[in-house]
């Protein structure tokens, strides 16, 4: 690719010195007591520093690895290349080996090369350099390999500053998207209280009333993944607590046990989940749709049997406050919530006239789908958002963000002058020396 006018190609050894933290080893470790960074304390474009730990330094290692302002962090593990530069001032602070700092050198900006790592992530630019399968990692001589096209000192600022304005007006916009899907939700579980709560004065059932029988699998040890095609699996309560059946929450039966033909879960069955550490979870309910393959129910999803002219009803009904306030009243346990068959049994519903359940649930179903298309389009709109903000992101590198002023000094002389001060910058001893401990 041609560079635009007055930019350089270099890698990040080119432009700032690297090091990786401190390896934590408690027996050790020596020196005081003193906060650092983790992995997981850095996140994109802030720190959260709720909940550090404390690490034992020398005088030297602190030295050495105190944070200072202008300090760009980049995980080196977990999410490779997720990075932020320290504002948070002085503070009495190390890190761990779990990050890489990077230091910018002769005029490169720290928060230029951190927009630059996160257009790298995303556009997937830093594959090549990780190491590792089930979790990746960002060694520091991959991290010194990273190719960034620098342009001149004032137009890093002006890509910096139009980035930010750019991103922050897209957050905004998600924050009013988030809010249309809390929206959504409350919508419909205003329906529903009104519906189930409000108007309906009717005599009310219970559910053992109302003709409703449970039916329930078995506890057995499962391999913990989907079945594959010729494989049978149960269903996790997982695929029942949002309220919408996710087929792929199973686990895969034991290849020796056939499970019985009246277990397996068919089109239209409604679903409960008995048992979740979650009092929020237990009691969920969802209607299946799709033919799902080979699936059964576990002893923690039972299946609902209702007559057909009241199931709907029933559904809507363990859906809504008035519903999910019995539930949580009946279930039992600390750890482990559980509601029984015999509470289920007890739960009691207002039960009116044909006429007039027919009229309420094509209330209740015309609420939820204009809630459904408000979540879809917001999803939509959600995704928009993400490609426009990497497409700011491509852009700004290709230096197509802003415009070059020909009066900045071209980086290829920022470079030249980090190479002289570099050359002329007096060798470090590599003889050992002993560490001095902080008192």
């Amino acid at each position: 690719m041609t560079l635009p006018e007055g930019w350089a190609a270099a890698t990040i050894a080119d432009i700032a010195d690297t090091r990786l933290g401190k390896m934590l080893d408690t027996a050790k470790n020596k020196g005081v007591s003193v906060p650092y960074l983790r992995n997981v304390n850095v996140r994109w474009g802030k720190f959260d520093l709720s909940d550090l730990f404390d690490m034992r330094v020398t005088s030297d290692e602190y030295s050495e690895l105190a944070v200072q302002d202008g300090d760009l962090f980049v995980c080196e593990g977990g999410d490779p290349g997720r990075s932020a530069v320290w504002r948070e001032g002085p503070q009495r602070i190390v890190f761990q080996k779990a990050l890489h700092r990077i230091r910018p050198l002769g005029g490169v900006e720290a928060d230029f090369i951190a927009r630059y790592l996160k257009h790298a992530v995303e556009s997937d630019a830093l594959a090549h350099l990780l190491t590792g399968t089930t979790i990746r990692h960002l060694p520091q001589v991959a991290l010194q390999r990273i190719e960034v096209n620098v342009p001149p000192k004032a137009e890093q600022r002006r890509i910096v500053a139009k980035v930010d304005l750019i991103t922050a007006r897209i957050a905004r916009a998600r924050a009013e998207l988030d809010r249309a899907s809390r929206l959504s939700v409350r919508m419909r579980q205003t329906m529903l209280a009104q519906i189930f709560g409000i108007k309906i004065e009717q005599h009310w059932s219970a559910l053992k009333d109302i003709g409703l029988a449970v039916e329930a699998g078995k506890n057995l040890k499962c391999d913990e993944r989907p079945p594959h095609f010729n494989e049978a699996g149960v269903v996790k309560v997982s695929a029942v607590s949002g309220e919408v059946f996710r087929p792929d929450e199973s686990k895969t039966l034991p290849s020796d046990y056939s499970a019985p033909e009246r277990d397996r879960i068919h089109t239209g069955d409604l679903l409960l989940a008995r048992a979740s550490g979650s009092l929020r979870l237990v009691g969920r309910v969802a209607v299946v749709k799709g033919e799902p393959r080979n699936l059964f129910l576990s002893d923690k999803v039972l299946r609902l049997r209702l007559p057909p002219e009241i199931s709907d009803w029933v559904h809507w009904f363990l859906r809504s406050p008035v519903g999910r306030s019995q539930i949580e009243d009946a279930a039992s346990g600390i750890s482990m919530h559980n509601i029984t068959q015999g509470s289920l049994m007890g739960l009691r519903l207002p039960v009116p006239d044909v006429k007039s359940r027919r009229a309420a649930l094509h209330i209740i179903n015309a609420a939820f789908a204009r809630a459904d298309r408000l979540e879809a389009e917001a999803a939509r709109a959600r995704a928009l958002l993400d490609r426009l903000e990497s497409a700011i992101l491509a852009k700004a590198f290709r230096g197509e963000l802003v415009p070059q002023d020909p009066n900045d000094e071209p980086a290829s002389v920022l470079l030249d002058r980090i190479r002289a001060e570099r050359a002329a910058a007096p060798k470090i001893s590599q003889g050992r020396k002993k560490k001095e401990i902080i008192s």
